[in-house]
């Protein structure tokens, strides 16, 4: 990368290429993510995007990180003045979450799930840990959880919306909506207190 580009030039320019990666896939699964009209419409040279990132492979795992940390951020912007998730803001984040579907998995086929999860380091797999701390990070927020939230059941009903959003094709549209819905209660009804 030549020597002009800043660490913070740097930073914006991966920023702006994941999220135009992002709207790629969302558009058309991982063959849609092509480096060439990727560059083109970030407005650089090739070498410049494989002097950010070494791989298609490890682009798309910068993309889901970025993803993620996009949907903290969200949840943090749903916080109170005391840094508490009330009972409608955690509604309120998880009907965004539906909406923005930020799951770089949910735009892929299997075989390119597969491909992806083969080439990265198995650290980055999901697995019950990781649903673990995540579940128990958001319970930590929240300003009335139970006494005894079931974190496991309310996982498990966020990777339903997941693979419902994936597979929306496959459901009656009429109440789609009010079956996402109606999750989001479940899992509400199994962290917090009424």
């Amino acid at each position: 990368m030549p020597k002009i580009f800043t660490d913070e030039n740097k930073e914006s320019l991966k920023t702006e290429l994941l999220d135009i990666g992002f709207e790629m896939l969302k558009n058309g699964g991982l063959n849609a993510v092509n480096i060439d009209l990727l560059t083109k419409k970030a407005f650089i040279a090739k070498g410049t995007f494989y002097n950010l990132f070494e791989s298609k492979s490890e682009y798309m795992y910068h993309m889901m990180i970025h993803e993620r940390n996009r949907s903290k951020s969200q949840l943090n912007a749903h916080l109170d003045d005391n840094g508490n998730l009330t009972n409608e803001a955690l509604r309120n984040y998880l009907i965004w979450l539906s909406h923005e579907n930020p799951n770089v998995f949910s735009y892929l086929k299997e075989p390119e799930r597969k491909r992806l999860l083969n080439a990265w380091d198995e650290r980055y797999i999901e697995n019950e840990e990781n649903d673990s701390e995540t579940m128990r990070m958001l319970i930590s927020l929240l300003s009335t959880p139970k006494d005894d939230p079931d974190w496991r059941l309310a996982c498990n009903y966020m990777k339903l919306i997941a693979v419902t959003l994936s597979m929306k094709n496959i459901f009656i549209t009429d109440n789609y909506e009010d079956m996402i819905l109606s999750l989001i209660d479940k899992i509400i009804e199994c962290l917090c207190k009424h």
